[in-house]
């Protein structure tokens, strides 16, 4: 049996999206979506369509059911006209010519039945007064965080602001952290969901330091290796993608990749072997400085004299990377205040589908 045909821009893809391609699923056992973005939007093609199918498989799609393309075109928004709709349905046609056959094209437009003649294929309009999910995605890029909670799991991680606190030990990090967290949850609606991400290599250096005294050692004597550092690497980025997926527009989060490679090469030297991860637009840095704050050991920490030297050891790599970062200095109060300005202002560039 032939396929149904989903297409559009899915920008960003929302769960209105989810339930349409889950009914095409129904006419017809399997869907091909043609996610086709502007060269200069905001969201990649293909970010769009990694986000959306991880959405759909979130809501128990069998990801077997679905062929997902991705593409760009220029041809300018006017559904009211004849001559872009055809070049419309012409760019759709070159694409379906690498995909299984489709017979079935089944929209919640109003111009849907329309516009599947030009392609030649039968209608089924699914849900048009949008009853079932009530938005559309122009609505969600009007008022993206009041529309929060419409998005998927894969809309969420693509979109959310990481908002990752760096430091040297006993400089305050996650206290800030957790009293950014604080705040931001403080302004309810879709912000009560915000996390907060661990730092997990305190989980391994207490698993060391465990190790050490049931073999009778000095708390130091299980030494680190690369693979400890991988390890930490590997369930930093999978608790941080998860808070994503599952929180609000925001994550708190104390420490990322980034810092675990500083801190790697702080323990190991030349043997230091992680990647450095590329950076985004939606991640921002706050380094909390040691000044004025005392040093307070907890058994695990680095010595105090280090402090002032892995902070400007983070610094330089957030300069030599070119990551966006600030210095949060002063009061727990002063810093959060700091934050929540930047945040803010993260998220009014993030958000904005308007700013290319």
């Amino acid at each position: 049996m032939p396929a149904a045909l989903v297409t559009g821009t899915f920008n960003p893809p929302h769960m209105g999206h989810v339930k349409l391609i889950k009914s095409a699923i129904e006419k017809r056992d399997h869907v091909v979506v043609v996610v086709l973005a502007a060269p200069h939007d905001r969201l990649a093609a293909n970010e769009r369509a990694r986000a959306l199918l991880q959405d759909c498989v979130a809501e128990g799609v069998n990801e077997a059911a679905m062929t997902i393309v991705h593409g760009y075109e220029s041809t300018p928004y006017d559904p009211g006209n004849s001559a872009v709709a055809k070049s419309n349905a012409r760019v759709i046609e070159a694409h379906l010519r690498h995909t299984p056959p489709v017979d079935l094209l089944v929209t919640s437009e109003t111009n849907g039945d329309e516009f599947a003649k030009l392609l030649g294929l039968h209608h089924h309009s699914f849900d048009p007064d949008r009853t079932q999910v009530p938005v559309s995605s122009t609505q969600i890029r009007d008022d993206l965080i009041g529309n929060w909670h419409l998005l998927g799991p894969g809309s969420r991680e693509l979109l959310a602001i990481r908002a990752v606190f760096i430091g040297a030990e006993s400089t305050g990090t996650t206290t800030t952290t957790l009293a950014v967290q604080a705040e931001l949850m403080k302004r309810q609606g879709n912000f009560a969901t915000t996390n907060w991400i661990r730092e997990y290599g305190r989980d391994l250096t207490m698993r060391k330091k465990e190790q050490a005294e049931a073999m009778g050692l000095s708390e130091y004597a299980v030494p680190w290796t690369t693979n400890d550092f991988v390890e930490i690497a590997i369930v930093q980025q999978q608790l941080e993608d998860v808070a994503a997926r599952t929180g609000g527009p925001v994550v708190c989060c104390d420490t990322d990749v980034f810092a675990t490679i500083i801190w790697e090469r702080r323990y190991l030297g030349e043997k230091a072997a992680l990647p450095m991860p590329s950076d985004n637009q939606n991640r921002i840095y706050f380094v909390t400085q040691p000044d004025g704050v005392p040093f307070v050991q907890d058994k695990i920490r680095d010595s105090e004299e280090l402090r002032v030297s892995m902070t400007r050891e983070f610094e330089d790599d957030l300069i030599s990377t070119g990551r966006s970062w600030m210095a949060l200095d002063g009061s727990v109060e002063t810093r959060v205040e700091l934050a929540l300005k930047a945040i803010d202002a993260a998220m009014a560039q993030a958000f904005d589908f308007h700013v290319h």
